[in-house]
């Protein structure tokens, strides 16, 4: 393994500049106003990015979950995953189904959370999506089938599902050689088909659901021992990608092709105490003086240690427990740590990475809170979808501001869950009530 193999990795897309490099405070403000600027308009891009395959991927399951109803498959699910089945809340008070609905969501976000940490197992995921496309996939085509009466033998359909899911297994984990639009399409298919089977849970069990998977997203992204944040961390510094978790998509900037790129594209730190003291290949020779006598290096390395360990709190913050190795394992090269962490951090050798990536579960409860909110009534459907879209617009914009990984569920399910409550008590029942008092809308 190399020395910068030991770095850690990071969605990084600074570049380090000589230090030289100083500013005037109205050079400072000057950047800061172009910043922002550029910051809003990559919001835009990302959002514009994911807004109509999320909101595909939500009317898909809204009509699936309408249409193709299979009561054999609800009664399965629900014996497999909830502790309180359907027939238990036939006759249960209200209070009752509450706390029903609330232990079926813990139980089953309880094995999400185990899933998680056996998610990094490669080959679970892949047989477990294959089952997914193949086996649940194919019950889905079986009874569009049967609804719509069409004659298909059963060699034919074993051989077509047994295709769609190797393609969409080998188009998903090796998407090398892969365009991104079908690796994109088999992604929305999973998700259309998972959100399909979560959505035949009771309908309380999926209102309890949705909101408690809002709160764990919250506090399995941002707290320091949450699981998704050690699954975060673990990518980074592995340097292994997410295939089959993560909906990637490329961000246009059609609207902005004469602008300069973002001001943090070609910054780093700009304080002199955390500029490095030299940028340069390897070749270019060490940026202090080494000498192979010198008995107390700390005084020396001192700054830069402060200096690494700022980069690595906002870059990779699971390597700061390696900077003294790393600082002595680059020791009298500094020139070239430098050097190797520019072409570690920096995408594609300075190209800015132009891509937006939202996690596949965000888009499988967005259609399973969508789809259940369809199965109501459609001014239901309609408002929880902007809701939803509402709700990742704004989580996309402090993105753009805190610069670092956001959950994803807790703006836009509250709020469409919001939407919907105050549909179902007050909108939908004050426009029948208008309607049938000839009241006219």
């Amino acid at each position: 393994m190399s020395d910068v193999g030991s770095l850690g990795d990071g969605d990084v897309r600074e570049r380090l500049l000589p230090a030289a490099t100083y500013h005037t405070s109205q050079d400072e403000d000057k950047e800061q106003c172009i910043f922002t600027h550029e910051e809003l308009l990559h919001s835009i891009g990302s959002f514009s990015a994911v807004v109509w395959p999320v909101a595909v991927t939500m009317l898909l399951a809204s009509f699936v979950s309408l249409n193709v109803v299979d009561p054999a498959s609800a009664k399965a699910l629900a014996a497999a995953y909830l502790v309180y089945g359907p027939d238990t809340d036939r006759n249960a008070s209200t209070e009752t189904r509450m706390a029903d609905a609330l232990v079926n969501a813990l139980t089953i976000v309880s094995f999400f959370l185990v899933a998680t940490f056996v998610i990094i197992l490669i080959g679970y995921m892949m047989f477990s999506s294959a089952m997914l496309l193949g086996m649940l996939g194919g019950n889905m085509l079986v009874i569009v089938v049967a609804k719509m009466e069409i004659p298909v033998d059963v060699v034919t359909l074993l051989f077509a599902m047994y295709n769609f899911s190797v393609v969409g297994v080998l188009t998903i984990f090796y998407q090398k050689g892969m365009p991104m639009w079908l690796t994109q399409m088999y992604l929305i298919a999973t998700s259309v088909i998972m959100a399909w089977q979560l959505g035949q849970f009771p309908e309380w069990s999926t209102w309890a659901l949705v909101i408690v998977l809002a709160f764990y997203d919250l506090c399995a992204v941002l707290t320091p021992c949450g699981p998704l944040k050690w699954l975060m961390n673990l990518v980074q510094q592995e340097g292994r990608p997410l295939p089959g978790l993560l909906y990637e998509a490329e961000i246009r900037r059609d609207h902005s092709n004469n602008a300069a790129p973002p001001a943090y594209e070609n910054t780093y730190y700009q304080c002199e105490s955390e500029v490095p003291l030299r940028l340069g290949s390897p070749g270019n020779g060490p940026a202090y003086p080494a000498t192979s006598n010198q008995t107390s290096p700390t005084p020396r390395l001192a700054p830069l240690r402060v200096r690494l360990i700022k980069f690595y709190t906002k870059y990779n913050p699971s390597a700061i427990p390696r900077v003294d190795q790393i600082l002595e394992r680059y020791h009298g090269r500094e020139a070239e740590l430098w050097h190797d962490l520019c072409q570690k951090y920096v995408t594609n050798g300075g190209e800015v990475d132009e891509t937006i990536k939202l996690g596949l579960g965000d888009f499988v409860f967005y259609s399973v809170l969508v789809s259940r909110a369809a199965m109501y009534d459609f001014s239901a459907m309609i408002g929880c979808l902007v809701s939803v879209l509402m709700g990742l617009g704004g989580t996309l914009f402090l993105l753009g501001i805190y610069h670092k990984a956001l959950p994803a569920l807790p703006i836009s399910i509250l709020l469409a869950v919001m939407m919907y409550f105050w549909l179902r008590v007050v909108f939908v029942d004050f426009v029948s009530s208008a309607l049938s008092a000839g009241v006219p809308l």
